[in-house]
């Protein structure tokens, strides 16, 4: 019976505690939806601003790193491989993206340039950079631009189908842990289509993009800053995705181009858009235009 009554005294003097940390938990639960509602809609500035947080990566990692980012692909655009999107008329919007990083100095250029301006755009990051510099695929997402997957180590070559997924699902795994996030936006290297890798993707019900406006900068001998401002000028058009490189090696030129394309285009009347909010367009538009282009594998 002794035993009996220092039991129940041990309940009666646990009980407090146990209350006392269910409240905490409870208290956590609403503190988190609260975060996710509240910030879900403010921008990483406005965070930088109202926490004192000098560093928008900071911010991002303290209070947002838990609520996961998903890229998903309207239906009618799922295992489609597209060059551009049919838009309605008078939308006159195009979409800037970026092969091969995140890269040390190039994509940091062309983030601030992209944040002065106030642009966002699709960066096909592929797996292997990513993982040896992760604070700068922090700093492209922190911007508010979109994240895509293009492979883990930019192979153009044959693969068997178990070699494809494993350089898509590998690349999707590292940005799963490296920005919690999930994309449904897949750029093959090189363009390349009859290696597996586009097979596997659309299996995948994911969105293949290509581009319709090259912007030649991955050539060997790099084109000078007025070279692609000509080339992009002279190929661009409503739905348009163009296609240019933060990583993969020296893009300098590129990073001095983007200030000069960006202001060329608006002077043409374009507005800049992510590769989502492009097919979200052309969705919202399909019954009036005609239906996404789709290249066939081998094309």
């Amino acid at each position: 019976m002794a035993k009996s009554a220092r039991g129940g005294q041990n309940t009666k003097r646990l009980l407090p505690g146990k209350l006392f940390w269910l409240a905490i938990a409870a208290t956590s639960c609403v503190v988190f939806a609260l975060l996710h509602f509240i910030f879900g809609s403010i921008s990483a500035d406005t965070l930088t601003a109202t926490t004192g947080i000098n560093k928008t990566v900071e911010v991002t990692t303290l209070i947002a790193s838990s609520i996961q980012m998903n890229f998903d692909v309207p239906a009618s655009y799922q295992a489609k491989t597209i060059k551009y999107a049919p838009v309605p008329a008078g939308e006159k919007v195009i979409a800037l993206t970026f092969d091969d990083g995140p890269w040390p100095e190039t994509t940091e250029s062309i983030l601030a340039t992209l944040k002065k301006e106030q642009i966002k755009a699709t960066f096909y990051m592929v797996g292997q950079p990513l993982k040896s510099f992760p604070e700068i695929g922090k700093k492209v997402l922190a911007d508010g631009h979109v994240i895509a997957n293009h492979t883990l180590h930019h192979w153009y070559h044959k693969m068997t189908p178990l070699v494809a997924q494993r350089e898509i699902e590998d690349t999707q795994q590292i940005i799963r842990e490296v920005l919690n996030v999930e994309t449904a936006y897949f750029r093959p290297p090189g363009g390349v289509l009859t290696n597996g890798l586009v097979a596997y993707a659309q299996k995948q019900g994911q969105s293949v993009n290509m581009w319709s406006v090259d912007s030649n900068d991955s050539h060997p001998k790099r084109p000078s800053p007025e070279a692609m401002l000509k080339t992009i000028l002279a190929n661009a058009t409503p739905g348009g995705i163009v296609l240019m490189h933060d990583g993969g090696g020296n893009h300098g030129n590129t990073a001095k181009a983007v200030p000069q394309i960006i202001a060329k285009l608006r002077e043409q009347g374009y507005k800049f858009v992510t590769v989502p909010e492009l097919l979200e367009i052309s969705s919202a538009g399909a019954e009036k235009v005609a239906k996404a282009t789709d290249l066939p594998v081998g094309s």
